[in-house]
């Protein structure tokens, strides 16, 4: 059963100590510079969220549908993305030393400058993911064979997602309008 949450009423519980919000909602809240060091965010629901400075360590958003979120320069070490929906996320400048991304959606999402030294990759979809020079990978990763799209530092000819405007449509159209979405099992 998901709980829709109000951003005070995450961030209140979350001071208290609460650290287990699995099955979520929370949609379209700016957490920007937020500390969540191990929250268990498995199966929740944080469409357009924007956790920029944040700090996740140590996270879980296992199966998580982050679609559109932005984690530009934050700390994800040791975060369990696995099998989250990470489409067309932010995630330029992001921490993810050692994340679990195995079977995560990254499909067009930002890695530029991203730290994915250690990250398990496997069988993650990166088709039409970004990175550039300065994104880092494990020596044997080739991200030309993941289908991600390198861009040279001075190309400016995509936005950065964070910058894209949301348009007229609601978090919650967006979600039904994306052709397939995940599937959470318990």
């Amino acid at each position: 059963m998901f709980k829709v949450y109000t951003k005070s009423e995450f961030i209140a519980s979350y001071q208290t100590g609460v650290r287990d919000f699995q099955h979520i909602i929370l949609t379209a809240v700016n957490l920007t510079g937020t500390t969540l060091e191990q929250i268990d965010l498995s199966g929740a629901n944080l469409i357009e969220v924007n956790c920029t400075n944040c700090n996740l360590d140590r996270a879980v958003l296992k199966k998580a549908y982050l679609g559109l979120s932005n984690f530009q320069n934050s700390c994800l070490n040791l975060v369990n993305f696995s099998e989250a929906n990470l489409e067309q996320a932010d995630l330029s400048w992001a921490d993810l030393t050692n994340a679990d991304l195995s079977r995560a959606n990254l499909k067009q999402a930002n890695l530029k400058g991203a730290n994915l030294k250690g990250a398990k990759l496997v069988n993650a979809c990166l088709i039409g993911a970004v990175y550039n020079s300065t994104t880092i990978f494990d020596s044997d990763f080739i991200p030309q064979e993941a289908g991600m799209i390198a861009l040279k530092s001075e190309d400016t000819s995509i936005a950065r997602i964070a910058d894209t405007p949301a348009g007229k449509r609601g978090a919650i159209e967006k979600i039904m309008s994306w052709c397939s979405p995940i599937k959470f099992n318990s």
